[in-house]
């Protein structure tokens, strides 16, 4: 692991499952490595600081909700690796209540418990990383000033972004009773239909201009970029990027004719 240094917090009952552990740690390949070793009664102590760990390891028979609970409590978040009995329960109780994975102690050999620790390490930072893009793009999408929906299949609101509400006048809580339908001119219905029904057909992103109706009844002209949302490969809504072109009058009937007419 080149020259970072792995931080492990041991939350153990006993001495010698401590040195096993310990033993263990040294048998394998990870390195040079910052080791706390700690037991469950001293979690929470006052003056009890500990250094932040890059995965937490425990070998302790104390019932898993309440410990979980006082490690959070600690401060400490990083992935948890519980070591075990060959008991499917206390498997599954320690999975349930957060555990990254867990290891049969009865038969553990450095190589798992070296192969364990640098899985939940890798899933931990890709989950973080994931949950940083995920910030970075919300911050994007509430603070455009684009026009952001996204809105099922059968045209019912999923979402809207600030802008949104403060072009169309509606909270979002409104917006998501409502289907999109209802927020589009009639005459421009039938060219929206056709989109979307084109949109599935092809499976590529489309692009058209909406005259859409403001919660106090004022049209605004919008030019929306569509494409599809997936799940598991199949689409099951749609999102829309629209920028405000005019507002005040809708299009005139004889251009959304020919629109219509090239759809």
């Amino acid at each position: 692991m080149g020259e970072w240094q792995l931080k492990i917090l041991l939350i153990y009952d006993h001495f010698e499952s401590r040195d096993r552990v310990f033993g263990l740690l040294s048998q394998s390949d990870l390195g040079t490595f910052h080791l706390d070793c700690i037991q469950p009664h001293q979690l929470n102590a006052p003056g009890s600081v500990l250094t932040p760990p890059d995965v937490c390891v425990i070998e302790s028979s104390i019932e898993k909700a309440p410990l979980f609970t006082r490690i959070r409590a600690a401060g400490v978040y990083a992935p948890i690796i519980v070591l075990t009995t060959e008991s499917g329960f206390e498997v599954l109780d320690a999975l349930h209540h957060g555990a990254a994975d867990c290891l049969i102690k009865e038969n553990l050999m450095a190589a798992n418990l070296e192969e364990s620790i640098c899985a939940v390490i890798d899933q931990a930072r890709a989950a973080e990383l994931q949950a940083e893009h995920e910030r970075l793009y919300l911050s994007l999408v509430e603070n455009t000033t684009d026009l952001i929906f996204t809105h099922d299949l059968d045209g019912r609101c999923t979402s809207i972004n600030k802008a949104g509400e403060e072009d169309l006048g509606y909270q979002a809580e409104d917006v998501l009773k409502m289907n999109f339908q209802q927020l589009i001119a009639p005459e421009y219905v039938a060219l929206f239909q056709l989109t979307m029904r084109a949109m599935l057909e092809c499976r590529k992103s489309m692009h058209l201009e909406l005259v859409l109706i403001t919660r106090n009844g004022q049209p605004l002209l919008v030019a929306l970029n569509y494409h599809l949302i997936y799940q598991d490969g199949a689409p099951i809504g749609v999102q829309a990027i629209g920028q405000l072109v005019a507002s005040g009058l809708p299009m005139p009937g004889l251009a959304l004719e020919r629109r219509l007419a090239q759809s």
